[in-house]
């Protein structure tokens, strides 16, 4: 078995009060989370407000008011045998959140997510039948670990991170191993529900339907001049952004969610304007002649038609996984990579 490096332990961006860790109301361990300070110590903190002075109660009560609960995924509609049995393993990886280093609690409560979100896809009868690695990671070796992980004291279990040869680490990579097959039958599973929401258009909003109509003058230019594959890699680019104006459109925004932002950008600016840049060699030329010796004009806009694709594919797929911050990275990838490819087109005029 491969050894991997100490889990890291991400701080929240967001303060919040963490229930998994609570002793009364989560707040202590949400601020322990956010700051990184030592839990204990925070709730000794208070304890000692509160018996100088009082000050420490309302204080806590006021956080407890005002702050969120940390969100979790919600228990799927599932038979009442599979429901029991993610409920009793739920109170098993609470009772491991409160006992061990939350290096691990995380990974741990990361993965019983992973096993509620797909818990649904165990029924009817058949569904993830292909996928027994995932089923039994699911059903019999992750309960299994989580019964282990508690029958360690907590500094035996911490010993894992860094012992390479001990029980604990064996424990690790195994949940590690376990993760990393859930996470991968979960981007199996978002997939096929992407390509699924794909398939069902709904009738286009005004905006939608004044940017197709924008876009038609240069969709029917480039189908006289560029060859068959072009076409139907903008068509693709086209039946993507159409899905992504309009589920944008209806979900509530989000402060630093950039989904709107790129998706805009890629309809009004970067495609267009790709598409302008190759239409104005001549055809003959953009085909024929190469880009500082190297590939066609036709050729490069090809690579950009592809990467605008896979990165509207990502977009899409974000709606689903909810990766606000890999979204972050694409302002800085869409930017770097489009300007370039404009400029070798450019240097054909």
């Amino acid at each position: 078995m491969t050894h991997r490096p100490p889990i890291p332990y991400p701080r929240p961006t967001r303060l919040s009060r963490n229930t998994r860790r609570r002793r009364l109301g989560g707040v202590c361990a949400g601020l322990a989370d956010y700051t990184g300070w030592d839990v204990n110590l925070i709730r000794f903190m208070f304890l000692a407000s509160m018996l100088f002075g009082g000050l420490g109660f309302w204080i806590y009560m006021a956080l407890w008011m005002a702050l969120p609960a940390e969100e979790e995924t919600p228990f799927p509609r599932v038979s009442w045998t599979l429901r029991g049995a993610l409920k009793k393993l739920e109170r098993q990886v609470r009772r491991l959140n409160r006992k061990h280093d939350p290096r691990i609690a995380d990974q741990v409560q990361e993965t019983f997510e992973s096993i509620k979100w797909l818990a649904a896809e165990l029924e009817p009868p058949g569904a993830l039948a292909t996928d027994n690695a995932a089923r039994d990671c699911m059903l019999r070796d992750f309960p299994r670990l989580v019964d282990n992980m508690l029958a360690m004291s907590p500094g035996q279990l911490a010993s894992g991170l860094d012992d390479h040869g001990s029980p604990a680490r064996m424990l690790l990579e195994q949940l590690w191993d376990c993760a990393a097959q859930l996470q991968e039958t979960t981007r199996t599973v978002m997939e096929s529900r992407f390509l699924a929401s794909m398939g069902r258009r709904d009738p286009d909003t005004p905006e939608l339907q004044a940017w197709r109509d924008q876009l038609r003058p240069l969709r029917q230019q480039l189908a006289q001049h560029a060859n068959p594959e072009t076409a139907t890699l903008l068509a693709g680019i086209e039946d993507k952004l159409g899905f992504l104006m309009q589920r944008l459109e209806r979900q509530p925004q989000e402060l630093l969610d950039l989904r709107p932002f790129e998706v805009r950008k890629i309809a009004y600016d970067y495609l267009p304007d790709t598409l302008n840049e190759y239409l104005r060699l001549p055809s003959g030329m953009a085909r024929s002649e190469p880009i500082h010796g190297e590939k066609t004009a036709e050729e490069s806009l090809n690579e950009q038609l592809t990467l605008l694709d896979t990165t509207l594919h990502d977009l899409a797929r974000s709606l689903f996984e909810k990766d606000a911050a890999g979204l972050l990275v694409h302002g800085r990838f869409l930017s770097e990579k489009f300007a370039g490819p404009r400029d070798d087109l450019r240097a054909c005029e």
